[in-house]
Protein backbone atom coordinates (compact mmCIF):
# COMPACT_ATOMS: atom_id res chain seq x y z
CA UNK A 1 0.00 0.00 0.00
CA UNK A 2 1.56 3.18 -1.19
CA UNK A 3 2.11 6.14 1.25
CA UNK A 4 -0.68 8.54 -0.28
CA UNK A 5 -3.30 5.62 0.16
CA UNK A 6 -2.17 5.37 3.60
CA UNK A 7 -2.63 9.05 4.33
CA UNK A 8 -5.93 8.93 2.46
CA UNK A 9 -7.39 5.85 5.03
CA UNK A 10 -6.48 7.86 8.09
CA UNK A 11 -7.62 11.34 7.19
CA UNK A 12 -10.98 9.62 6.36
CA UNK A 13 -10.45 7.13 9.64
CA UNK A 14 -9.65 10.57 11.52
CA UNK A 15 -13.10 12.20 9.81
CA UNK A 16 -15.16 9.28 11.25
CA UNK A 17 -13.91 9.24 14.24
CA UNK A 18 -13.77 12.49 15.09
CA UNK A 19 -17.57 13.05 13.84
CA UNK A 20 -18.29 10.15 16.31
CA UNK A 21 -16.73 11.63 19.13
CA UNK A 22 -18.18 15.19 18.72
CA UNK A 23 -21.69 14.56 18.13
CA UNK A 24 -21.56 11.87 21.18
CA UNK A 25 -19.97 14.59 22.99
CA UNK A 26 -21.23 17.86 22.12
CA UNK A 27 -24.55 17.54 19.75
CA UNK A 28 -26.35 13.89 19.81
CA UNK A 29 -29.71 15.06 18.81
CA UNK A 30 -30.14 17.95 16.69
CA UNK A 31 -32.59 19.02 13.64
CA UNK A 32 -30.83 20.08 11.05
CA UNK A 33 -33.90 20.51 8.55
CA UNK A 34 -37.45 19.70 10.20
CA UNK A 35 -38.80 16.50 8.57
CA UNK A 36 -35.99 15.95 6.58
CA UNK A 37 -32.82 15.58 8.24
CA UNK A 38 -31.30 15.03 11.72
CA UNK A 39 -28.15 14.32 13.77
CA UNK A 40 -29.74 11.41 16.23
CA UNK A 41 -27.16 9.61 18.07
CA UNK A 42 -27.40 6.23 18.29
CA UNK A 43 -25.66 2.93 19.33
CA UNK A 44 -25.84 0.20 16.94
CA UNK A 45 -24.59 -3.34 18.20
CA UNK A 46 -25.84 -4.90 14.19
CA UNK A 47 -25.02 -4.34 10.81
CA UNK A 48 -27.13 -1.93 8.28
CA UNK A 49 -30.90 -1.77 9.34
CA UNK A 50 -29.34 -3.39 12.84
CA UNK A 51 -29.30 -6.63 10.76
CA UNK A 52 -27.54 -8.93 13.24
CA UNK A 53 -27.98 -6.91 16.10
CA UNK A 54 -25.53 -8.44 18.83
CA UNK A 55 -23.16 -10.64 16.90
CA UNK A 56 -20.43 -8.00 17.39
CA UNK A 57 -18.08 -10.60 17.25
CA UNK A 58 -19.31 -12.27 13.82
CA UNK A 59 -19.14 -8.80 12.39
CA UNK A 60 -15.68 -8.11 13.77
CA UNK A 61 -14.53 -10.97 12.06
CA UNK A 62 -16.77 -10.82 8.98
CA UNK A 63 -15.23 -7.01 8.72
CA UNK A 64 -11.50 -8.63 8.96
CA UNK A 65 -12.31 -10.96 6.33
CA UNK A 66 -13.56 -8.75 4.13
CA UNK A 67 -10.60 -6.65 4.24
CA UNK A 68 -8.21 -9.31 3.13
CA UNK A 69 -10.52 -10.28 0.27
CA UNK A 70 -10.26 -6.77 -0.81
CA UNK A 71 -6.34 -6.86 -0.24
CA UNK A 72 -6.36 -10.29 -2.31
CA UNK A 73 -8.79 -8.60 -5.42
CA UNK A 74 -6.79 -5.40 -5.17
CA UNK A 75 -3.54 -6.64 -6.12
CA UNK A 76 -5.08 -8.07 -8.87
CA UNK A 77 -5.93 -5.27 -10.75
CA UNK A 78 -4.36 -2.36 -12.47
CA UNK A 79 -3.55 0.47 -11.04
CA UNK A 80 -5.62 4.06 -11.36
CA UNK A 81 -6.61 7.14 -9.44
CA UNK A 82 -10.36 5.57 -9.08
CA UNK A 83 -8.80 2.18 -7.85
CA UNK A 84 -6.86 4.18 -5.12
CA UNK A 85 -10.22 6.03 -4.14
CA UNK A 86 -12.52 3.57 -3.97
CA UNK A 87 -10.21 1.12 -1.98
CA UNK A 88 -9.02 4.30 0.42
CA UNK A 89 -12.84 4.76 1.23
CA UNK A 90 -13.92 1.07 1.37
CA UNK A 91 -10.94 0.11 3.92
CA UNK A 92 -11.52 3.58 5.75
CA UNK A 93 -15.24 3.01 6.59
CA UNK A 94 -14.54 -1.04 7.38
CA UNK A 95 -11.70 0.08 9.68
CA UNK A 96 -14.02 2.95 11.22
CA UNK A 97 -16.93 0.42 11.93
CA UNK A 98 -14.32 -2.21 13.18
CA UNK A 99 -12.67 0.34 15.17
CA UNK A 100 -16.00 1.12 17.08
CA UNK A 101 -17.40 -2.93 17.23
CA UNK A 102 -13.78 -3.66 18.97
CA UNK A 103 -13.64 -1.00 21.50
CA UNK A 104 -17.32 0.08 22.45
CA UNK A 105 -18.98 -3.25 21.01
CA UNK A 106 -21.32 -0.81 19.36
CA UNK A 107 -21.77 1.40 15.86
CA UNK A 108 -22.32 4.88 16.86
CA UNK A 109 -24.27 6.49 13.90
CA UNK A 110 -25.97 9.58 14.09
CA UNK A 111 -27.54 10.80 10.44
CA UNK A 112 -30.99 10.30 10.42
CA UNK A 113 -32.98 10.69 7.27
CA UNK A 114 -36.59 10.92 6.58
CA UNK A 115 -37.14 10.77 3.04
CA UNK A 116 -41.04 10.87 1.76
CA UNK A 117 -42.24 9.96 5.10
CA UNK A 118 -39.90 6.36 5.16
CA UNK A 119 -37.15 6.56 8.12
CA UNK A 120 -34.05 5.92 6.59
CA UNK A 121 -32.58 3.49 9.32
CA UNK A 122 -29.41 6.08 11.06
CA UNK A 123 -25.76 5.47 9.46
CA UNK A 124 -22.38 7.75 9.61
CA UNK A 125 -19.76 8.81 7.56
CA UNK A 126 -17.83 5.05 7.77
CA UNK A 127 -20.92 4.03 6.41
CA UNK A 128 -21.20 6.55 3.47
CA UNK A 129 -17.39 5.66 2.54
CA UNK A 130 -18.24 2.02 1.87
CA UNK A 131 -21.10 2.51 0.45
CA UNK A 132 -19.09 5.28 -2.16
CA UNK A 133 -16.38 2.96 -2.28
CA UNK A 134 -18.45 0.00 -3.61
CA UNK A 135 -20.39 2.21 -6.05
CA UNK A 136 -16.34 3.55 -7.22
CA UNK A 137 -15.17 -0.09 -7.49
CA UNK A 138 -18.69 -1.46 -9.25
CA UNK A 139 -18.19 1.41 -12.11
CA UNK A 140 -14.23 0.63 -11.96
CA UNK A 141 -14.95 -3.40 -12.78
CA UNK A 142 -17.50 -1.95 -15.13
CA UNK A 143 -15.57 0.60 -16.84
CA UNK A 144 -12.44 -1.82 -16.80
CA UNK A 145 -13.88 -5.14 -17.52
CA UNK A 146 -11.26 -5.85 -14.25
CA UNK A 147 -12.92 -8.20 -11.76
CA UNK A 148 -14.94 -10.39 -14.42
CA UNK A 149 -12.10 -12.82 -15.50
CA UNK A 150 -11.19 -12.52 -11.21
CA UNK A 151 -14.92 -13.29 -10.28
CA UNK A 152 -15.31 -16.56 -12.97
CA UNK A 153 -15.01 -19.67 -11.18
Amino acid sequence: MKKREVLGILFLLLLDQGSKFFVENYVRNFTVIPNFFEIHLTYNTGAAWSLLSNQVLFLSILSILALIVLTVLKQGMKESKLKVMSFTLIYAGILGNLGDRMIFHHVKDFLKFNIFGYEYPVFNLADIFIVVGGILLTILFWKEGEGHEKLDC
